[in-house]
């Protein structure tokens, strides 16, 4: 069938605060209802007309939460939802599981076996519908914020730990450039030492022998 790009566009998660919403349903009337009771949840809802192509959307995105049909042709909802479940990046994502009110106890359990979280029995309520989407939309909107802040914190501890290793690092290339100076401070004033005796000794040899002869100018710049 059609598929429909989410309004939030083409991308793994939508780029504001909307979630996405998989509505999994063979029957385009069905699907065109489910859409109709939850667009005033502001979100971004994708449609879906078979197992293979809500499993094809999986690929590229997350969902919040998934309303699947049970009764569908070729691949049923329990053998959609377990190859759901067998993926690990829709492991834990929230299946509703839409079913007739026939046998609904019968398919409970095999429906639970395969991980869904509830059943919404046709023909369903809107505001029941609502009420049990918007849960999962807020938990899915809260997880995202829990994921961005721990993100934000790990980068904010890698950029403290960065930043330390960056003065330790530069404390020590300070510490060794003050050896060399201190090594270098002490080369030079051994090299000038001996020079300055042998002037010292000289202009105490000139003093004591011709001091007589210097005037008074004299005497002060040999001293």
């Amino acid at each position: 069938g059609e598929t429909e790009q989410p309004t939030g566009g083409p991308t793994d998660r939508p780029t504001d605060d909307r979630v996405n919403i998989l509505l999994v349903d063979d029957q385009p009337a069905n699907l065109v209802a489910l859409e109709a009771m939850l667009q005033g949840l502001g979100q971004n809802l994708i449609k879906a007309q078979s197992g293979r192509e809500a499993l094809k959307w999986l690929l590229t995105h997350d969902f919040a939460v998934i309303l699947l049909d049970v009764k569908m042709p070729e691949m049923d909802g329990f053998e959609t939802a377990a190859l759901i479940r067998q993926r690990d990046k829709s492991r834990h994502t929230p299946i509703l599981f839409l079913t007739a009110a026939d046998n609904t106890q019968a398919q409970a359990v095999r429906g639970y076996a395969v991980g869904a979280v509830d059943y919404l029995v046709k023909p369903v309520v809107p505001e029941f519908v609502r009420s049990k989407v918007s849960v999962f939309v807020e938990l899915a909107k809260k997880t995202e914020l829990l994921r961005r802040q721990t993100q934000l914190l790990a980068e904010g501890e890698q950029a403290a730990r960065e930043l330390a290793e960056a003065r330790a690092e530069l404390v020590r290339e300070l510490e060794h450039k003050n050896r060399e100076l201190e090594s270098f401070s002490y080369a030079v004033s051994h090299d000038l030492r001996a020079p300055l005796r042998r002037i010292e000794a000289f202009g105490g040899a000139v003093l004591e022998t011709q001091g007589s002869r210097l005037d008074e100018d004299g005497r002060r710049f040999m001293d």
